[in-house]
């Protein structure tokens, strides 16, 4: 007893140690019917739980990677895929306004005195010299297309003004609408109403009737007469207005053109 009270430690150990070396052969007896396996099995999964857990979340982050990697690879060839469409979309829309064009073009050229006496060369609006409005532009034909100085241009409108001057590959147009070019018209519901307009400079039209008394209405459509340097039948435009000017004692008339200068962009020229 003097010994197990001077050493208590040891003492309370081997107390324990042999409790648990009874307890375990007690159990092993009745098969394990005390749970002590079981309880520490349970402590041992109770442990082994939040490892597996962080080895599920760490898998599951990595797949998660590349499950975003793969999504990204494919919406950028989505965006490749779309781009190509819109491309294709647009030469689409492009293909189909220069059929439209071409159409305008055969319909105004439909006079049997024009296409008889006249080599038809169709070309391209590349520049617009220094003007909001089509006053002068360039096409891209020249002399070695047969084109040359006061050859008459059209679009699919109509009118739209003559060669200025020529070089080999491009051409400088200058349009009805310039105050420096007149043309000679006539009313199409009535050949025998003469008159010349001018350009304003701005797109805008207008002009004087030879015969004061001519019975000119709003609405009446005008073509070139065949006077001068443009051949007769091609469509100018339409009256907007009539007055009489006091001053010249001339009927005076103001016209919309037929061909729309904002968006000239393939003409015809005669030569």
């Amino acid at each position: 007893m003097h010994w197990f009270k001077k050493h208590k430690k040891i003492s309370v150990m081997l107390a324990v140690i042999i409790v648990l070396l009874a307890v375990f052969a007690v159990s092993a007896i009745k098969g394990g019917e005390l749970g002590i396996g079981n309880s520490i099995l349970s402590i041992t999964s109770k442990v082994h739980k939040p490892v597996s857990n962080a080895g599920d979340s760490a898998g599951e982050s990595i797949t998660g990677i590349f499950r975003f990697k793969a999504i990204s690879k494919e919406n950028q060839k989505l965006k490749e895929e779309i781009q190509i469409l819109k491309e294709d979309l647009i030469k689409q829309k492009l293909k189909k306004k220069d059929l439209k064009d071409l159409k305008k073009l055969s319909q105004v050229l439909n006079y049997k005195e024009i296409t008889k006496s006249y080599s038809l060369v169709s070309a391209n609006v590349v520049a617009i010299n220094g003007f909001s409005w089509f006053n002068i532009f360039t096409i891209d034909r020249g002399t070695s297309d047969n084109i040359k100085k006061n050859d008459i241009v059209v679009s699919g409108e109509g009118l739209v003004g003559r060669i200025l001057s020529a070089g080999k590959d491009t051409a400088k147009v200058i349009g009805i609408s310039d105050e420096s070019n007149n043309v000679s018209f006539m009313v199409l519901r009535n050949p025998d109403y003469l008159g010349v307009l001018q350009g304003d400079g701005k797109g805008g039209l207008s002009g004087f009737m030879l015969d004061d008394k001519a019975q000119v209405i709003e609405g009446d459509e005008l073509v070139t007469s065949g006077m001068g340097v443009y051949p007769a039948g091609i469509p100018v435009g339409k009256v907007e207005s009539v007055k009489m000017d006091r001053n010249t004692l001339l009927k005076t008339v103001k016209i919309s053109p037929a061909a729309s200068f904002r968006s000239i962009t393939k003409v015809v020229v005669l030569t």
